[in-house]
């Protein structure tokens, strides 16, 4: 996984502040469900505009594949993809999540204690593994960290 902290110029064009980008490889879990740490956050304001981007279709487990992105393990996922990460359009974007623990729990709150952001995947059938899953996935977000806002500079 990389983690990308956006140039001034992509934040003001785009209205992003962070990219994460999954590799299949990434899915290194013998299992069902495989969970990505994004970044652990600490004083910091998670928007709750995330965006997902299938860069290339996902292939190695049976099934469909399907992404949600949430924090701390919980079920209160901001996005919860229902779109097939195997079969989808590449280049799709896909919004919020508008599942009731979506839009119920959505993340445009200030985060005061260590949070970590995830990713996790979940294949309809078959397991993930690290040698035969291919694609790419780019998770957008718009995370405002207390150092961003410069309030201790001159």
């Amino acid at each position: 996984m990389r983690h990308y902290r956006l140039t001034n110029q992509e934040r003001a064009g785009l209205g992003f502040t962070d990219q994460f980008v999954i590799d299949g490889k990434d899915l290194t879990a013998v299992a069902t469900t495989a969970t990505i740490n994004l970044a652990t956050v600490t004083s910091a304001f998670i928007d709750d505009v995330v965006v997902v981007r299938l860069d290339e279709k996902v292939a190695g487990p049976a099934g469909t594949v399907k992404i949600e992105v949430g924090n701390d393990g919980d079920d209160n996922y901001h996005v919860s993809l229902s779109a097939d990460l195997v079969a989808g359009a590449v280049g799709l974007l896909h919004g919020p999540a508008t599942t009731t623990s979506g839009t119920t729990n959505r993340f445009g709150t200030i985060k005061s204690s260590s949070t970590i952001l995830q990713a996790k995947f979940t294949s309809s059938s078959g397991n993930f593994s690290a040698t035969t899953n291919t694609g790419q996935v780019s998770i957008f977000m718009r995370i405002v960290q207390a150092d961003d806002l410069g309030y201790d500079q001159s």
